[in-house]
């Protein structure tokens, strides 16, 4: 179709140039009319624009704290004809400077606190100080470039399977037409009032929020999640956000302490990232009354494939909901041949928006079969055609709604001098879904407890990846084969007591 989402946003910006775009909230609150954002994206753009090529075409690092520019930047990359890299801020060192090698970032975008980071691991590669583009006042209009609808916007990164972060690209027709889904699906209308509690160089938040300026609504970005401000947010202003579990149960606690006062704003909620249970539900019905509760299901690579709006007559645990517009969810055995309903496989869609691949996909493993894209979870479709997830195939684990795999954090693990054998496992845990634990054999006259690891780790792997527990024991489970029993492992950490 050869748009970006940069030109749908300056649609917006034209038809309602002096209405509220953006809040970054703080003390004090900043706002930003269509107007100002979208002098800010061209600023922003005129930086960029000279950003040189590297393997992967020109790349811009966005390496950004929560605010305006962490959203505009990705509009910006696409006026000036570059993609866009966001940077989990959370990282270590050495994670940033493999995602800056791999994507071969031209420059980094950076600011607040991050800048030192991004001058500390950016090696040659210009670092662009965002607080140093200084605002022009111009309105430039939309330009005419037949070639965009297959250039890369985005590449996001996720954790990887065999240790090292690895880039999901995406190009800007189907970037595009995946964050209309979101607003066609979910109900993303003209007067939305989109609350940004977590963290813009998330595909899920980034996407939320630009398919709410493309209906021309408004976005409210949280510098770092608060259940306080959330709670005022959803009693006055915000009417739709998207809270991971953890969050949802951070609020609730809040909303309890204040006398369970119903915040009556709310009137779309989404949910994912992690198995939400029924209790929490049903508290957040009661927290939410004029809401609906929506659950979805997806994975990077594939964006979201599946959509459920929860409603306590039918709440069922693990179930996601049916596929959404313009996917295709199945269920494969090993064999790769279809299940029959309540038959477990690994879940994988196939879908008209999905990732173009990864920029290196020598090191990034399998994860299609044909058309399909491979989720690496294991569920099966319920008799009433929902789908219910049950189990990961891969070892990943889901703490606070981010995703960390246990083969990154093993590697990591296994460079301790102390440590021989390693298994990383999730245990579930009630504020952040799954905690990350490590169960391991020391060599011979060597000791370790939590602490020491959790803070060997820290050097190497961003906090939430860092294992909160250590379980050293004399050996590891295995079948007669050899084979590590990864379940075993599992059941023993959910059955122990620290």
């Amino acid at each position: 179709m050869d748009y970006t989402l940069a030109d749908l946003v300056a649609m917006s910006a034209r038809s309602r140039p002096d209405h509220i775009a953006a809040v970054e909230l703080g003390d004090p609150d900043r706002t930003f009319t269509y107007r100002q954002l979208w002098q800010r994206v061209g600023d922003l753009a005129d930086a960029l624009r000279h950003t040189p090529a590297g393997p992967h075409g020109p790349m811009v690092a966005t390496l950004l704290p929560n605010s305006l520019d962490a959203l505009a930047s990705y509009l910006a990359c696409q006026v000036a004809g570059v993609g866009a890299v966001p940077v989990n801020t959370r990282l270590a060192d050495q994670e940033i400077a493999h995602i800056l090698t791999d994507s071969g970032a031209g420059a980094v975008l950076a600011a607040g606190e991050c800048l030192a980071t991004a001058r500390r691991v950016a090696g040659g590669t210009e670092v662009i100080d965002a607080a140093a583009i200084q605002p022009s006042g111009r309105f430039r209009d939309l330009t005419a470039d037949a070639s965009r609808g297959r250039r890369t916007a985005v590449v996001f990164y996720t954790s990887g399977t065999t240790g090292l972060p690895k880039g999901a690209a995406f190009h800007n027709d189907s970037w595009v037409v995946n964050t209309m889904r979101w607003g066609w699906q979910l109900g993303v209308r003209a007067d939305e009032v989109m609350l940004v509690p977590g963290p813009l160089f998330h595909m899920s938040y980034s996407s939320f929020a630009l398919a709410t300026w493309l209906m021309g609504g408004q976005v409210r970005i949280m510098p770092n999640f608060s259940a306080e401000r959330a709670c005022d947010e959803f009693a006055t202003s915000a009417t739709f956000a998207f809270l991971v579990p953890s969050m949802t149960l951070m609020l609730l606690e809040e909303w309890k302490r204040r006398g369970r006062k119903p915040l009556t704003a709310m009137r779309s909620m989404m949910t994912s990232g992690a198995a939400v249970s029924p209790d929490l539900l049903a508290e957040a019905f009661e927290m939410f009354p004029n809401a609906e509760i929506q659950e979805v299901y997806g994975w990077t690579e594939a964006g979201f494939a599946t959509r459920e709006a929860k409603r306590p007559d039918t709440v069922a645990d693990g179930t996601v909901g049916h596929a959404t517009v313009g996917s295709d969810v199945a269920v494969f055995d090993e064999a790769g041949r279809p299940c029959a309903p309540g038959e477990r496989g690994e879940i994988a869609v196939r879908t008209l928006c999905c990732s173009a691949g990864y920029l290196n996909p020598a090191t990034a493993g399998t994860t299609r079969r044909g058309e399909w894209v491979l989720s690496g979870d294991i569920g099966y479709v319920t008799e009433d055609g929902r789908l219910r997830v049950v189990d990961r195939k891969h070892g990943m684990i889901i703490s606070g709604g981010e995703n960390v795999y246990a083969a990154e954090v093993e590697q990591v693990v296994l460079r301790h001098p102390a440590v021989r054998e390693c298994v990383v496992v999730g245990q579930p845990d009630e504020r952040w879904g799954e905690a990350v634990v490590a169960v391991a054999v020391l060599h011979p006259g060597k000791t370790l407890d939590s602490a020491q690891l959790r803070a060997f780790c820290k050097q190497h792997l961003a906090d939430y990846k860092s294992p909160r527990r250590l379980v050293v024991v004399d050996e590891l489970p295995r079948n007669s084969m050899g084979k590590l029993q990864r379940f075993l492992v599992r059941d023993m950490v959910v059955g122990s007591r620290e």
